[in-house]
């Protein structure tokens, strides 16, 4: 039998004494416990439920983040070697002002309780994007794990340090934009370290439930790859009930903080990343909701994550850190890693390579032991950044193409445009399919071909409207899904509704409705949980989708820890949408247009997607509406009254008439002159003035230029409107 338990003799002895004592009621009004032992010794019995056979010995794993040290409130030594917070922001400002020409320090939000999420950039032209390779180091997502902040402040102080001085260093801070956020989660590392508690969440308080803190490792959105599975909040070690230490939230990106690493990602280029957590000697990769499951990117996504492991000596100065898929270690959802990879790939479609580096042996080594720490990791983030330039010359999947418009060459004949939105991707081919016959329709669960239901069925044992409802009601599971096969087109005012009925777990099942452009990325509209007491109405405007076309979506979540109530009934869904007629027009498509020809009067939509040979078919696009009426003419030019002469920096208001023979709806767009442009302005009834004003900055001669469009996509010609400003 191999060792399992395994406990020093000394303490060993030490806690048996505490337990005798506590026994016979020495301690029983005391605050002393087990667990006001020192971090590192209390991980020395820490017990793993997962062992690796290794060279004919076993070797730990820590498993899911269940175990607490309990630090009583002045437990922790002030000299534990590791910084405070101020003395952290005092290190980031000192590297950035004695090293001016090759750092910039920024704030790129605030937590909750308002303190400073640091970032430190370091380049050669730091705060200019010149095209270079971007990489994100980045520490303490939990608030216990103090050696991540050391490790980044470690790789800051070398960067800058060695540049001039360190060959490879320089090269790498002349050619790479790196960017390190040492604390991601201040208030809680403050709380943590230097008030001496023990914790991991963040520190929102949640005044309904009377309890602190979400896991910012769980509050990602997800792995954005459609599978419901990777969504954030469906299952792993993960929770919904708000006092648990994984309590993912309310809803994607709920805190401060995971919104500022969400808003630096979507503001900047960048490539590769490395959470640093701790404990357990790992290097580790998406995806982390599956182990069943790999990345289009899996074979050198693991290569590179060999080869970081490779370079980092553990503690034990005997053999480097273990390299393996996230998953393999215990499945999660919410993390940063899967959200970084799924949504530069399916979303942003670019390559970004992320990586989870689980540092250390004990989540608090001594200052001796983290001086070993700091040197090897410094290692593994040189080779990352080394392996950059290839990462950014990975071939992205193609993304959902834009369309651009349609011109018609007479009333029944029309060509479609569209342009890639990342070029980069190289679309070989595109695909072009016509839907036509739209129905939407209000369906009390007579339809359930119009759906793709997981985890949900269609159910005659309550309903609203006879005789089905759909029904979430399931013992096992973590989650179920319903959504629409068709995507529905937002044209004017139109409102989703349905009803529904539920029993949920308060605070640790939920149900929610949600809408989505893209099928990857959705957005929740609403949440249910606890009882709803009988059948209830709901309704939702979706004109902030004008012009655009969604999926609907219906979901249930139950928490790892939930108990309790899991139904969840809804009825009387609409609009849901349902095309009687589809057809792929070509797949063979080598441009970015397409003509139709001779199509009979009725109202057709189409979509488009495209293809490479790395990564096959992307995503559809959004609808594009094409009216055919033969008897249609196109709109008059708008009327145009104002001021001819003017001051810059002071508001004109002008006045433009639309008008229509047919008396069909219009749409106006109005370029201002100065490169700014009004936009389309949607459902104008024919022979409606609308008012709108503009302020230019600069003194001289502007023409205004406006154009109508009809419903059937036909365009009036421009009416140009000029005007003189002068200095005041």
């Amino acid at each position: 039998m191999p060792r399992i338990f395994y406990v020093k003799q000394k303490l060993l002895c030490l806690i048996i004494f505490l337990f005798i004592l506590n026994s016979i009621g020495v301690y029983s009004s005391s605050s002393m416990s087990i667990n006001t032992l020192s971090s590192w010794t209390m991980e020395d019995v820490f017990i793993s439920k997962k062992l690796f056979l290794n060279n004919n010995s076993y070797e730990y794993i820590i498993d899911s983040p269940s175990y607490s040290l309990s630090f009583s409130p002045n437990h922790i030594p002030r000299n534990d070697g590791y910084p405070t917070f101020d003395e952290v922001e005092k290190e980031l400002f000192n590297i950035s002002t004695s090293y001016p020409n090759i750092t910039l320090l920024a704030s790129i939000g605030s937590s909750w309780e308002g303190r400073c999420i640091w970032c430190l950039e370091v380049s050669d032209s730091p705060g200019v994007d010149e095209g270079e390779p971007g990489v994100l180091f980045m520490g303490l997502h939990h608030a216990r794990e103090w050696p991540t902040v050391e490790i980044c402040l470690y790789i800051a102080e070398k960067l800058v340090s060695e540049y001039g001085l360190n060959s490879t260093v320089t090269s790498l801070v002349n050619n790479r934009r790196i960017w390190i956020i040492p604390c991601v989660n201040p208030d809680g590392y403050v709380f943590s370290h230097d008030l001496g508690r023990d914790w991991r969440k963040n520190r929102h308080y949640f005044p309904e439930y009377d309890t602190y803190g979400v896991d910012l490792n769980r509050n990602y959105a997800g792995s954005c790859n459609g599978d419901l599975s990777g969504w954030w909040g469906s299952g792993g070690v993960t929770s919904h009930k708000p006092s648990d230490e994984t309590f993912c939230g309310l809803y994607p990106f709920s805190e401060p903080e995971t919104r500022a690493i969400r808003d630096f990602i979507m503001s900047n280029d960048i490539c590769a990343s490395i959470s640093y957590h701790t404990y357990g000697e790992l290097v580790i990769w998406p995806w982390g909701y599956s182990p069943y499951l790999s990345t289009p990117d899996e074979e050198f996504l693991r290569e590179i994550g060999e080869g970081i492991a490779s370079r980092i000596t553990r503690q034990s100065g005997s053999g480097t850190y273990k390299p393996m898929q996230s998953s393999e270690l215990y499945p999660t959802t919410g993390d940063s890693d899967d959200w970084l990879y799924g949504y530069s790939h399916y979303v942003l479609g670019k390559p970004l390579y992320p990586y989870t580096i689980e540092a250390c042996s004990t989540f608090h080594p001594s200052g001796r032991a983290m001086e070993q720490v700091r040197m090897e990791n410094f290692k593994g983030a040189i080779y990352l950044l080394e392996k950059a330039e290839e990462i950014k010359k990975v071939k992205p999947r193609v993304l959902p193409p834009l369309f651009m418009g349609t011109s018609f060459e007479s009333p029944t004949d029309f060509t479609l445009h569209w342009v890639e939105r990342n070029p980069l991707a190289e679309a070989e081919r595109f695909e072009l399919e016509e839907l036509k016959g739209l129905d939407t329709i209000n369906d009390s669960a007579e339809n359930p071909q119009l759906w793709l239901m997981n985890g949900f069925s269609r159910s005659s044992s309550r309903f609203h409207s006879p005789s089905y409802s759909y029904c979430f009601s399931q013992t096992s599971g973590v989650y179920g899904y319903m959504s629409s096969i068709y995507p529905i087109p937002i044209d004017g005012d139109l409102k989703l509704s349905f009803w529904c009925l539920y029993d949920l777990s308060n605070n640790s099942n939920y149900g929610f409705v949600e809408v989505s452009r893209d099928g990857r990325i959705y957005s929740i509209l609403d949440s249910f949980t606890g009882s709803s007491h009988g059948w209830v109405y709901r309704e939702y405007p979706l004109d902030s989708y004008f012009g655009s076309s969604i999926y609907i979506r219906f979901r249930v979540l139950r928490s790892v820890s939930g108990m309790g109530g899991n139904e969840f009934f809804v009825d009387d869904i609409s609009p849901t949408p349902f095309f009687r007629n589809t057809t792929i027009l070509s797949s063979t498509i080598h441009g970015y247009s397409y003509s139709v020809e001779g199509k009979d009067d009725g109202v057709y939509y189409y979509r488009v997607r495209g293809f490479n040979s790395e990564h096959g078919w992307g995503d559809f696009s959004c609808l594009e509406k094409v009216v055919v009426a033969s008897s249609n003419n196109p709109p008059s030019p708008p009327v145009i009254r104002g001021r001819l002469l003017g001051w810059v920096e002071k508001g004109l208001t002008y006045d433009f008439k639309v008008h229509d023979v047919d008396g069909d709806n219009l749409s106006l767009y109005v370029n201002w002159g100065d490169g700014t442009v009004s936009g389309w302005i949607n459902n104008l009834p024919s022979g409606e003035t609308i008012s709108l004003t503009h302020s230019w900055m600069k003194p001289g001669f502007y023409i205004i230029e406006a154009v109508t469009r009809d419903v059937y996509g036909l365009s009036s010609s421009e009416k140009s409107f000029v005007i003189i400003l002068g200095l005041k």
